[in-house]
């Protein structure tokens, strides 16, 4: 449903976008990932037709952007971080207004507009004025606007930054229903959690450069040799011979011992059967183990630097 060609996008001297390639499926939820300023909007904005790229192709539904512009702003539905909502009306008539410029008649936009406010939720409010809302009915009532030309692509831009994570969750409750919906849907964000919940799949975007996709557990696989393994023993059985028992097993990447138990790296799942065997087999007594799999954050810090942006 989108397809990127070797995208760039140059301001001046500053490269924005550097070269990037992906394909989102259809019915998926893809993920864009990155930190602030890697190139996410800018990359949403070549899409959604509000920017040209320096170079490159960007295709909807077989349609290249630049070429077919009103033909794939059809396909679209956009939540932008931006809400842009007129102050002088009420949210009905917000999107009631906002939907005619889709060329939708009026009897059938009366219709999706209050179907819009039932599965956004806020019928009760449909007299309020945007700024009357909170941040979670906001952010829902922008989805809720994206949806009203029922397009089969939704285009969503950090759509929970600056929410609590009560509100966090209800937005992403809708998100999900979206994929019931059989919809497309590219989500730009950097909340970790967000991406591993929400996406089949996910690209991690830095510096304008694509560095890694995959679903989230293939990513997590980035980093399978950092599997660690800590198990609780009585101190007076903690030794150097275990240490050096452990370091002896093939896919034992490291051994730290410490007062009350051991600390094991571990390179597969595979190998972690082999450790607890060596360790019951001297009749040592485990009074805990906790197994530690590396995380999509943990994958996301590796790839980009843990430094602050």
């Amino acid at each position: 449903m989108i397809e990127v060609r070797n995208l760039v996008k140059k301001y001046g001297d500053y490269t924005a976008i550097d070269g990037i390639n992906f394909k989102v499926r259809k019915g998926e939820i893809f993920g864009f990932l990155g930190p602030n300023g890697a190139g996410k909007t800018t990359t949403i904005n070549i899409l959604a037709g509000l920017s040209l790229p320096s170079s490159g192709v960007a295709i909807i539904a077989r349609q290249d952007v630049t070429k077919h512009p009103i033909g794939c702003k059809k396909r679209l539905g956009i939540a932008t971080q931006d809400a842009n909502f007129d102050h002088h009306l009420n949210i009905k008539d917000n999107l009631f207004y906002q939907g005619l410029l889709y060329g939708i008649s009026r009897k059938e936009l009366k219709k999706r507009v209050d179907a819009a406010l039932r599965w956004s939720k806020l019928e009760k409010y449909s007299k309020k004025r945007f700024h009357q809302l909170s941040g979670g009915m906001q952010r829902r009532l922008v989805v809720a606007r994206a949806m009203l030309s029922d397009p089969e692509i939704i285009l969503l831009d950090e759509p929970t930054t600056g929410l609590d994570p009560q509100s966090r969750r209800q937005v992403w409750k809708y998100i999900k229903d979206l994929k019931e919906k059989k919809k497309t849907v590219l989500l730009t964000t950097h909340y970790i959690e967000e991406a591993d919940i929400l996406c089949d799949r996910i690209s991690i975007i830095d510096h304008g450069r694509l560095i890694a996709c995959g679903t989230p557990d293939e990513l997590k696989r980035i980093l399978d040799n950092d599997i660690v393994i800590d198990i609780s023993l009585n101190p007076e059985v903690v030794s150097e011979h275990i240490e050096m028992d452990l370091n002896n097993i093939s896919g034992v990447n490291h051994v730290t011992i410490r007062n009350n138990g051991i600390r094991i790296g571990v390179g597969n799942e595979a190998v972690i059967e082999q450790v607890l065997s060596s360790i019951i087999k001297k009749k040592n007594r485990i009074n805990g183990i906790n197994i530690i799999h590396p995380t999509l954050e943990d994958v996301f810090l590796h790839l980009t630097g843990r430094e602050m942006r």
